[in-house]
């Protein structure tokens, strides 16, 4: 696993371009829109477009504290099968798994989702507990906007609710805004011939990250820099192959309707 470690952060380098939604809690990037492979804070109310991808994130300040995630999906406007898995580390004792299971329903303009998660937190590969994850929501579009509202946590503890709206008014640009209730972030893309440049904001709770994204139609190289939330920042790399070109009314890139 120190080979891994050693070899992804100069792929980080080398190819920092868009993506994946964060695999891991730490890491806080926009979830506006009706598709997208499944990550952490995603909705389950999601357009599927069958594709699959890889992700590595990392804390540039804290050298043992990375994620690894694998993502994929399968459907069309009227379902969505979907699963994704991370692990993370952090210092030398802590290791945590993660897996998810999503479906969807689309019906007209609306899609309806759910999903189940599995963590298993692991101190010194001696010592574990499991806690079970559920998400639950709906999105809808109408004209060049696209709204979703969804709830999602453990079962032991007091669930998030979250909700974002994204405009597109034109083949170039998006304005996204979302809410879990404490904080707002608002993002924005601008969408090139091969690629995407984003940026993504929150406060009160302040984090801030940028994106750029390289599209070569089937497929997707990303990279993202961020800091705020909590942490001392975060890198991510990753990597998104479509299993067949499938363009929707105005759709170009990743996140659209």
């Amino acid at each position: 696993m120190s080979c891994v470690r050693s070899f992804l952060p100069v792929l980080l380098l080398a190819s920092f371009v868009f993506g994946l939604d964060s695999p891991v809690p730490f890491v806080k990037k926009s979830v506006a829109g009706s598709s997208g492979l499944s990550g952490w804070y995603s909705s389950p109310a999601r357009v599927g477009v069958p594709a699959f991808g890889f992700s590595y994130w990392n804390v540039p300040e804290v050298y043992d504290r990375w994620a690894m995630s694998a993502a994929g999906e399968w459907g069309s406007r009227l379902y969505r099968v979907a699963f994704f898995y991370s692990y993370s580390e952090m210092d030398s004792l802590f290791r945590e798994h993660y897996g998810e299971l999503d479906g969807a329903y689309g019906l007209g303009p609306a899609v309806f989702g759910a999903g189940y998660g599995t963590l298993l937190d692991l101190v010194s590969r001696e010592v574990g507990w499991v806690r079970h994850r559920i998400k639950a929501g709906a999105g809808l579009r109408w004209g060049n906007l696209y709204g979703s509202l969804w709830t999602m946590g453990f079962t032991d503890e007091t669930w998030t609710g979250m909700g974002s709206l994204l405009w597109k008014p034109t083949e170039v640009f998006s304005l996204s805004v979302e809410s879990d209730g404490k904080s707002l972030g608002v993002g924005h893309d601008f969408y090139f011939r091969f690629g995407t440049l984003s940026s993504f904001y929150t406060f009160p709770r302040f984090s801030v990250g940028v994106e750029l994204v390289l599209n070569l139609k089937f497929l997707e190289w990303g990279g993202t820099h961020g800091f705020g939330n909590g942490n001392l920042g975060w890198n991510g790399l990753w990597l998104r192959k479509k299993l067949y070109f499938q363009k929707y009314d105005g759709d170009s890139q990743n996140r659209k309707y």
